[in-house]
């Protein structure tokens, strides 16, 4: 297998080999060596290779470069977030869990891109910020360098204090209010699932969003009855914008974000993929993915062949084909100046 200075540049950062690593390799050379003793090599030769190569990683000499040309092209799994069983938690759910085991009180934790960035929001309360990096920021890179990632930055910050005002109170309570009566009105027509499609919001504090299905043709009723409402309870809106959409496209829309997103998060932050972007959209009924990378040039077929296997593997989940249904699809790797190496289509 060969790969190119650009697929391996930085190799000359050392990264820290963990025993989890050093089993993967284990198991691996096992494997071989069953591989080779069935095309009849001679026995002394495979069993030699296998002797070396587990001196070297038991040897203090072993490089942590070493440690990361063995684990290159290992790491992705792509968990669906439709499963119901939820095995393997995504990463931010398990640094959230690192978190608040260490004893912190976490507001958030989120990615950004470009670079790779892993911000941890924490309410702090008994201990500095500084305390507080110096305690989790090695242990948090150590569990992200165990589960494969090893180029991203981190930023572990206190988040702000918002105290909720009396007005933030009142627009809260008026917009659950008014949820309430558009709900309410759209069931009473016959159209409950659809009322669950995002279908109020405010402006102006007194101006109601709704959003209405094209499929409905009781659309001046609904909205008329929906102001009669409004006037009984006495809320202060004063006027209803309303806008129409397409309810399967925005449900395509919806489940297409979240399987671009799976796929995304399971390669982001690992220098093999040097993924940069994601963007998708829906155009009659087919579903266009574009993940941008850092690539100037194509990767090797071993990287290519890789990422279409794993990616095929997640698309033939019972889950994620409940979700794609009958959905047309194009799901495309982009070189750095936009050409594409890899497509996965049906």
């Amino acid at each position: 297998m060969n790969f190119s200075d650009e697929q391996f540049r930085g190799l000359e950062e050392e990264l820290k080999i963990t025993e989890k690593s050093k089993a993967q390799l284990r198991s691996r050379i096992l494997q071989n060596v069953d591989k080779r003793k069935k095309r009849n090599f001679k026995p002394y030769r495979w069993i030699t290779a296998a002797i070396c190569m587990l001196l070297i990683i038991t040897s203090p000499f072993y490089s942590k470069t070493m440690a990361k040309i063995v684990e290159k092209i290992l790491p992705i799994s792509i968990n669906s977030s439709y499963s119901n069983g939820q095995d393997n938690p995504d990463i931010n759910e398990q640094l959230f869990e690192l978190v608040e085991k260490e004893g912190y009180t976490v507001n958030s934790v989120g990615t950004t891109l470009s670079p790779y960035t892993i911000e941890i929001s924490l309410i702090l309360k008994d201990s500095t910020l500084k305390q507080a990096k110096d305690d989790l920021e090695p242990k948090v890179r150590n569990l992200l360098y165990d589960n494969g990632y090893d180029e991203f930055k981190l930023k572990v910050s206190e988040a702000p204090e918002i105290p909720e005002t009396h007005s933030d109170e009142e627009i809260n309570r008026l917009f659950d209010n008014a949820r309430e009566i558009v709900k309410n009105v759209f069931t009473s027509y016959g159209y409950a699932e659809e009322a669950d499609y995002e279908l109020a919001g405010l402006k102006s504090t007194n101006i109601l969003i709704l959003d209405m299905p094209d499929h409905i043709q009781e659309s001046t009723d609904i909205i008329s009855d929906i102001k009669k409402e409004i006037e009984a309870q006495n809320l202060p809106i004063k006027d209803i914008e309303v806008n129409t959409f397409n309810l399967e496209h925005r449900r395509q829309d919806e489940r297409w974000g979240t399987i671009a997103t799976d796929i995304y998060d399971s390669m982001e932050g690992k220098s093999t993929y040097q993924l940069t972007g994601l963007s998708y959209i829906v155009k009659k009924g087919h579903t266009y993915v574009d993940i941008k990378t850092d690539f100037e040039k194509q990767p090797s077929e071993e990287i290519r062949s890789y990422i279409e296997v794993k990616i095929q593997e997640y698309l033939s989940l019972q889950e994620t084909k409940e979700q794609i249904q009958n959905d047309k699809y194009t799901i495309q790797f982009l070189l750095k100046n936009g050409e594409t190496f890899l497509t996965i289509q049906n």
